[in-house]
């Protein structure tokens, strides 16, 4: 496409040089469109065939050329709103098929900016002079939220980057798929250009601030909930999945837990499909939130180690972050929540004020799952125990021996998922814990913490009022509105 002026329209002592005024790259000072010897001269090096001199001419003397035997009559431009077949067809939006063409993704203003040398943003990141206005003192542009905004572009960075050498592959001509292939084996791959800020290390003067940044800000990004334990190596695996020795910094000295709640609905069709989909959902959510706020703390020029249920045991970290207490099925019993979370950990030295554990409900947690075995008689596989008082009884290598605690037989539960065909949440759905954080259920924990005689009474009360899982998935789905 190409911008040309018809000196013999062109009458620029007639009219008001609308084309002049108009043109985006004047602004800016580089001179797109200016009048020599009476006529508009379109320079070619500066334009960027915006058309807003071709619609602003009175005269239509400027004119879109896209070769030789095409030419674009301005006026045609102009009249394209009184087009009949428009309103005829009734389309969302109107195309001047005459100057319509499909779009080049490299003229973007995102790709122009890193090859395009004629635009003042060439190579210029969007973050560029953040910390000028830092230092400013600004209201909103602080050191800390530079670097939760960029922490925040992390997974769209990282699946665009798949998606760019990756999916991109699927919509390659087969010359190109060539190249591309090429290109990976002599490791000769251009990486995407992404606004990644180079960190600093940011001076935590006050760690209860600083703390109080990482809780907002984790909540901010999806937590549900978020706790912080010192770092105590005894809860860290020896050896990862593929029988690699875990090494952890001397530096760390912290564990940020957060957990994010899943569906209650979709939980409660257990052990059907729809609760899967909760907990996929829940692990994609969590890893999603843990992978931000890891970048978050990176930022910030600290350490930062993130893992869901790899690096380490996460019930008992987040017992110590103060999010709740030990149940009869193995599972993290929160206050909000009931079991009803997925969790994950981060490990950092960035400097911080932890949690206390939560002693009061933990020990009523306890003491409740002491009367009620509302999992263990529910349980498929019978893979949860009924005996009374939690002890140091294993079930098999899978079980981590020293604890006293009700342990779990794994190993009947792993094989009831594989005749289920996915798998199962049913110790979720009917523990009596399992309700949604409102006043009722509020006062029902306070009065299982400070009334634990009546304890005996809660799984008839959960029973009466239809608590419970293996509910009908179809119900699920019809509440589901579209």
């Amino acid at each position: 496409m190409e911008i040309i002026t018809l000196s013999d329209r062109c009458k620029p002592t007639q009219c008001k040089q609308e084309c002049v005024d108009i043109c985006p790259q004047n602004k800016r000072g580089k001179i797109a469109i200016k009048i020599e010897k009476n006529t508009a001269v379109i320079i070619k090096s500066n334009c960027i065939n915006c058309l807003q001199c071709v619609y602003a001419c009175p005269f239509d003397a400027i004119e879109v050329k896209r070769s030789d035997k095409e030419k674009i009559i301005p006026g045609n431009l102009k009249l394209k709103t009184k087009n009949k077949d428009w309103k005829k067809e009734k389309q969302p939006f109107e195309i001047d098929e005459e100057i319509f063409q499909r779009f080049n993704e490299k003229n973007t203003i995102f790709s122009r900016r890193m090859w395009d040398e004629s635009f003042d943003g060439y190579k210029k990141p969007i973050f560029g002079k953040a910390k000028e206005k830092a230092d400013m003192g600004l209201d909103g542009y602080t050191e800390i939220e530079l670097a939760a905004v960029d922490a925040a572009w992390t997974i769209e960075n990282l699946v665009s980057m798949r998606e760019f050498h990756n999916d991109r592959k699927q919509t390659l001509t087969e010359e190109d798929k060539k190249k591309v292939e090429e290109e990976r084996a002599k490791n000769t791959v251009k990486q995407v250009n992404y606004d990644v800020q180079d960190p600093a290390k940011y001076d935590v003067e006050d760690p209860k601030i600083m703390t109080q940044w990482l809780k907002k800000i984790a909540k901010f990004y999806g937590a549900d909930l978020i706790g912080i334990a010192k770092f105590d190596p005894k809860w860290i695996y020896t050896n990862d999945r593929m029988d690699r020795p875990y090494v952890i910094s001397e530096k760390i000295q912290y564990a940020i837990v957060i957990a994010i709640e899943m569906d209650q609905g979709a939980i409660n069709t257990a052990p059907k499909m729809p609760s899967g989909i909760a907990t996929g959902l829940g692990y994609s959510k969590i890893a999603f939130v843990r992978t931000l706020l890891s970048s978050f703390i990176k930022n910030l020029g600290y350490e930062a180690i993130p893992a869901g249920n790899s690096l380490g045991l996460s019930v008992p970290l987040a017992v110590e972050a103060g999010l709740g207490g030990y149940g009869r099925h193995g599972l993290l019993i929160t206050r909000e929540y009931g079991p009803r979370i997925r969790i994950a950990k981060i490990l950092t030295d960035l400097p911080l004020v932890p949690d206390k554990a939560d002693y009061k409900f933990t020990k009523s947690v306890e003491k409740f799952c002491k009367t009620c075995m509302t999992c263990a008689e529910k349980c498929p596989s019978a893979s949860i125990p009924f005996n009374k008082e939690p002890s140091y009884k294993t079930y098999s290598m899978s079980n981590n021996p020293g604890i006293k605690k009700w342990y779990i037989n794994v190993e009947t539960c792993y094989m009831f998922w594989i005749e289920n065909g996915g798998d199962c949440s049913r110790c979720i759905s009917d523990c009596e814990y399992n309700h949604v954080p409102t006043l009722p259920h509020k006062i029902a924990n306070w009065i299982v913490m400070y009334l634990p005689f009546l304890n005996p009474i809660w799984p008839y009360i959960g029973k009466f009022l239809g608590y419970g899982g293996n509910k009908s998935a179809k119900k699920f789905w019809k509440k589901i509105r579209v």
